[in-house]
């Protein structure tokens, strides 16, 4: 008899997770790296907004096409597990981070934004 963990359609969450932490490795080292570009040169602050979503595009990127490259099956749904639950824990930092935080449309758009990223990163890990 097969065993659950043998099956080629699984969702294989521990994948997933070390994907999310992944990613948040990322982030931590390109925003160090803007922080370094920003200091020493005379880059505007006002970049900033655009900057972060696409250190956080990037960073889902990353780390979708990293955990996806040995699944055989179901890479756009890791992927994009990934980059859900990577926008979730940021939306639920900030819920408890800041009070005057509100949800909204932008929120429900970054979610399925960082889905989005998440399943062309599994389709593009599957694939290489």
């Amino acid at each position: 008899m097969k065993s659950p963990s043998d099956d080629k359609n699984c969702i294989k969450f521990g994948k997933i997770l070390k994907g999310v932490l992944n990613a948040y490795l990322y982030t931590i080292m390109l925003f160090l790296i803007l922080a370094l570009i920003m200091y020493f040169t005379k880059l505007s602050e006002s970049i900033i907004p655009k900057v972060v979503v696409v250190i956080s595009a990037v960073s889902i990127l990353l780390s979708g096409v990293g955990i996806t490259k040995d699944v055989k099956t179901m890479g756009w749904l890791h992927g994009g597990l990934v980059g859900f639950l990577y926008m979730g824990i940021l939306v639920v930092l900030s819920l408890l981070i800041m009070p005057s935080f509100s949800f909204g449309w932008n929120i429900a758009l970054d979610l399925f934004l960082g889905f989005i990223a998440g399943v062309l990163a599994g389709i593009l890990g599957v694939n290489l």
